[in-house]
C-alpha cells in the first residue's frame, strides 16, 4: 500500500512541475525549424565580405575550385578551374536556398557547377546521362565562423566553402586566378620528372609527382604519386585535385601514400612549390632527368592501360604509325552493319603484369551502334625492358576484319618487339606511354596512362 501511496505522490509532482523545468527537446514546429535554417544559410552565404573560395570533388571525374560570391539578390558570381574562359572571366547565374530536411542550396540557372552535372556528353566530356556525376544542388550540413560545408544531394560529394580575404577577392576579380594556374601547369610542364623525398625509417624515398591538368571523366583533375618503397614494392596512389591562387588542394582524404596524407601543394616562395602532409611538414617539389621508376616496371601493375586515342595524329605518334592507321581505317570503313560504315576509333591495351596478358580492344562504332573487336595476346618481357606480344585465336568477327588491321597489328605489334618509356604531353603535361619498335624504330605512338 505504501508503494501506492508514493508512486501516486510522484505523479502529482511530476503533473505539477512547470513547464520552464520541463520541456521538449523541440520546441517548434519543423517547418519553423526549416525555415530558420533557410535563413540563416542564406545570411552566411550573403554577408561573406569578400565571397568564398570553394572545392567540389566529381564521383566519376575529377576535382574543381571555385570562386563565389552570393548577393541577396539571389545572383551568384563565379570563377572556375574547368577551362580558361571560366578561371579569366566571371559567369553570373542565380542560385536559392530551399527547405529540404533543413536547407538545400540549388543553382537554379546553368553554370560551371551545372556544367559538371551536365547529360550531353558534348559539353564537358561526361557520360551520357550522368555527366562526371556531379550535383547542382547541395544538402547543408555545418558550418563554422569561417566556412560552410554542403554535401551534393545525389552523389554525395563535400562542396566545401572558405570564406576569402579582401586580398584574394582582388586578386580573383583581376583575372589573378587564370594566372595561377598557369603557373602551376608551367612549372610541371617545364619540370623534368618531378619529385619529392619522403624520409621512412632509416630510408629516404624517391616518390614521382604527376599531374594530369585535363578534364577528362577517367584521368582528368587528378594527383598521383608513383614510386618504390623501402622494400622495393611499387606503391601508386591517387587523388583529385582543385586549383587555387597559391597551389592546390588535395580532395576528399588527401593523396595518402606511404602512411603519409599530402593535403596541398603551395608555392613556398616565387619558383619553389612544396607539397604538405597533414602535420603541416613540408617536402620541396625536386627535378630529375630520369623517370624514377621505369615504365617497363609500373606497366601492368602501377599503370595497367594504355588508350591511344581516337585521332588522325597525336603528341608522340611517328608518320609511319599515322600513315598505317590511316591505311587500317579506311580497312575498317569498308564494313558496315546495317547502320553506316565501321569507324576506328579508339584502341586500348589492357595489361596483367602477374598472368602476362594482355587484352587489345580495338573500337569500331557505326553511326549508332557501339562495338568493339578485342585481341587476346601473351607478353613476355626481357630484363632490358623489351616486350613481345604474343596473339592469341581469334573470335569470328576478329577473323573476318581482322585482316584490315594488318598494317597496324599483323605487320608491326604482333610481329615486332617493343620499348615502353614515358612520353609527357606538350600542351596538358599528361603522363603517356610511348611504344616503339625495335625492329622498326619509325613505328611509334603513344597513349593516356591509367
Amino acid at each position: 500500500m505504501k508503494r501506492l501511496l508514493y508512486l501516486f505522490m510522484a505523479l502529482l509532482t511530476f503533473a505539477g512541475c512547470k513547464k520552464s523545468s520541463f520541456e521538449l527537446a523541440f520546441d517548434e514546429t519543423p517547418e519553423v525549424r526549416t525555415q530558420k535554417a533557410v535563413t540563416k544559410v542564406n545570411t552566411i552565404l550573403t554577408t561573406a565580405p569578400n565571397g568564398w573560395i570553394a572545392t567540389l570533388p566529381t564521383q566519376a571525374g575529377g576535382g574543381y575550385g571555385f570562386y563565389i560570391t552570393f548577393d541577396t539578390n539571389q545572383v551568384v558570381t563565379m570563377y572556375s578551374d574547368l577551362a580558361d574562359e571560366y578561371s579569366g572571366k566571371a559567369k553570373t547565374s542565380t542560385f536559392r536556398v530551399k527547405p529540404n530536411a533543413g536547407a538545400m542550396l540549388i543553382f537554379d540557372t546553368y553554370n560551371s557547377i551545372s556544367l559538371l552535372n551536365d547529360p550531353n556528353p558534348n559539353s564537358f566530356g561526361g557520360v551520357s546521362g550522368s555527366g562526371h556525376k556531379s550535383d547542382a544542388e547541395f544538402i547543408y550540413d555545418r558550418s563554422t565562423e569561417d566556412s560552410i560545408i554542403f554535401t551534393g544531394k545525389k552523389y554525395r560529394q563535400p562542396f566545401k566553402l572558405v570564406k576569402a580575404t579582401a586580398e584574394q577577392a582582388k586578386i580573383y576579380k583581376e583575372g589573378g586566378y587564370k594566372t595561377a594556374i598557369e603557373k602551376f601547369k608551367n612549372f610541371f610542364l617545364t619540370t623534368s620528372y618531378p619529385y619529392i623525398e619522403i624520409v621512412s625509417g632509416a630510408a629516404t624515398l624517391k616518390t614521382g609527382l604527376a599531374f594530369d591538368f585535363s578534364t577528362t571523366l577517367t584521368a582528368g583533375k587528378r594527383v598521383t604519386m608513383t614510386g618504390l618503397l623501402a622494400d622495393g614494392k611499387l606503391s601508386k596512389i591517387t587523388s583529385k585535385f582543385a586549383f587555387k591562387l597559391d597551389g592546390a588542394d588535395f580532395l576528399g582524404t588527401g593523396l595518402v601514400y606511404n602512411g603519409f596524407t599530402f593535403v596541398k601543394a603551395l608555392w613556398k616562395n616565387d619558383t619553389t612549390l612544396a607539397l604538405y602532409d597533414s602535420s603541416g611538414k613540408e617536402y620541396i617539389v625536386k627535378s630529375s632527368p630520369v623517370p624514377l621508376v621505369p615504365l617497363s616496371i609500373l606497366i601492368g601493375e602501377g599503370y595497367k592501360i594504355v588508350v591511344v586515342p581516337n585521332a588522325t595524329t597525336y603528341p608522340g605518334w611517328s608518320t609511319d604509325f599515322v600513315s598505317r592507321r590511316e591505311s587500317a581505317a579506311k580497312g575498317v570503313a569498308r564494313w558496315s552493319a546495317g547502320s553506316g560504315s565501321f569507324k576506328l576509333q579508339n584502341i586500348t591495351f589492357n595489361f596483367n603484369d602477374v598472368t602476362k596478358k594482355l587484352v587489345v580492344s580495338v573500337d569500331i562504332p557505326d553511326e549508332k551502334n557501339a562495338r568493339s573487336l578485342t585481341f587476346n595476346y601473351t607478353y613476355t618481357k626481357s630484363e632490358a625492358g623489351i616486350f613481345k606480344f604474343n596473339i592469341g585465336a581469334l573470335g569470328s568477327s576478329e577473323a573476318l576484319i581482322g585482316p584490315d588491321l594488318d598494317p597496324l597489328l599483323a605487320q608491326r605489334i604482333n610481329v615486332d618487339t617493343f620499348t615502353l618509356d614515358y612520353f609527357k604531353h606538350p600542351t596538358t603535361g599528361a603522363l603517356l606511354a610511348q611504344f616503339t619498335s625495335v625492329e622498326h624504330p619509325d613505328f611509334v605512338f603513344t597513349g593516356g596512362l591509367q
